[in-house]
């Protein structure tokens, strides 16, 4: 019982030859035949009887060079390293060229002689002044087959690596997207939960206003978790919320405004993208700037390519060094940016005219490269 284990294993890791490979036997086999079939009914004449003698030999070919599949798979010389291979099939084309010549010559010799009536080793008398030509003959024939299987293997092979090496780059880069995710959110989410600490003086009216607002705000930021990207005009709404909030704290020192073109509302951009610039633009803005702050919100749709382009404008200067602890939120979004759409998003940033820092963001109209988690 425990060699029929052992051995079981053993037979079911070796490749099963597939349909493309039967087909590819069979008729490279047959047009081998068909081949030798013609120079030779061109040389000798009687292309009837030459047609059966090198379907056989084709046969024998063809099972020769499938018992040699076997012995590659089960010896793995195809798992070793290009040179090594190279020398080893080197050695052994000869040999099943001698292999290959002998089995033509026995089916040449035994069809003169039993279908043709001459005598047992005419044939072999006449051939053997070719015997040089026969053997580079049969050294090319099972060359060419060794070749373009082994090519084929490796190329196979090849195809397989990249299809894993996209896999785990994808791989890579969603762990990488949900490192963001879980490195934005909890941030908003503790400055959110900060602000309403600070309003719980203004009376209940407000309070309650302002937790309705923040829960809708916590919800919308669980999409995260689940969409690869959300429509502009959801995220929009988000953002509409989270600006409430913060008029409740600033009051009159704020002033936001915004040119929404209706063709972006219905446009997917990633979560949390939007909220996170106008979050960085109240923080140096309003927030370290005296006097009013000026918020400006403007999403349209580019006419030459299509893409959705998005400016918040505010008051301030931009920063020249940051602390490690600044720009977080837009080294996020840019990172995120990458991430799912590659070189195809972009954000800049900029100050111009002086006192107005304006962040841009331009996204491609279609769905990001990266897997969504659970899909």
């Amino acid at each position: 019982m425990a060699s029929s284990d052992s051995v079981g294993p053993m037979r079911n890791a070796r490749p099963r030859p597939g349909s493309l490979y039967w087909t590819c036997q069979f008729g490279g086999w047959l047009s081998y035949a068909f081949l030798c079939t013609f120079s030779s009914w061109l040389l000798e004449g009687h292309w009837y009887e030459q047609l059966i003698r090198n379907i056989l030999i084709a046969t024998c070919g063809l099972l020769l060079t499938h018992r040699f599949r076997g012995f590659l798979a089960k010896r793995c010389w195809l798992d070793l390293h290009p040179a090594t291979l190279i020398i080893r099939v080197s050695v052994t084309i000869p040999l099943l060229a001698v292999i290959y010549m002998g089995c033509a010559y026995l089916i040449a010799s035994l069809y003169s002689y039993l279908l043709l009536k001459t005598g047992p080793f005419d044939f072999l008398s006449q051939r053997l002044s070719y015997l040089l030509v026969d053997f580079v003959d049969s050294l090319f024939t099972l060359g060419s087959w060794v070749a373009i299987y082994i090519g084929f293997h490796f190329l196979k092979e090849r195809g397989e690596a990249q299809k894993e090496s996209w896999r785990l780059a994808t791989a890579i880069s969603q762990a990488r997207l949900d490192l963001l995710r879980v490195r934005v959110k909890p941030h908003f989410r503790f400055n959110a939960f900060k602000r309403l600490r600070g309003l719980s003086d203004e009376g209940p009216r407000q309070s309650g206003d302002a937790v309705g607002r923040l829960a809708s705000i916590l919800r919308y930021s669980r999409l995260g978790d689940v969409n690869a990207t959300v429509r502009f005009g959801t995220e929009l709404n988000a953002v509409t919320d989270y600006l409430e909030l913060e008029l409740l704290r600033y009051e009159d020192l704020l002033r936001v405004q915004k040119q929404i073109q209706p063709e972006a509302l219905d446009r997917p951009i990633p979560p949390m993208l939007l909220l996170t610039l106008v979050e960085n633009a109240i923080k140096y803005g309003a927030s370290e700037n005296p006097g009013i702050c000026e918020l400006s919100i403007f999403a349209r749709i580019d006419p030459s390519d299509g893409r959705l382009c998005v400016r918040v404008r505010n008051t301030g200067h931009l920063r020249t060094v940051e602390s490690p602890a600044e720009g977080t939120g837009l080294r996020s979004v840019r990172e995120r940016l990458h991430r799912l759409f590659g070189n195809d998003a972009e954000l800049k940033i900029a100050e111009d005219p002086p006192g107005l820092v304006t962040v841009s963001v331009s996204v491609p109209n279609r769905q990001p490269t990266v897997a969504v988690p659970g899909s």
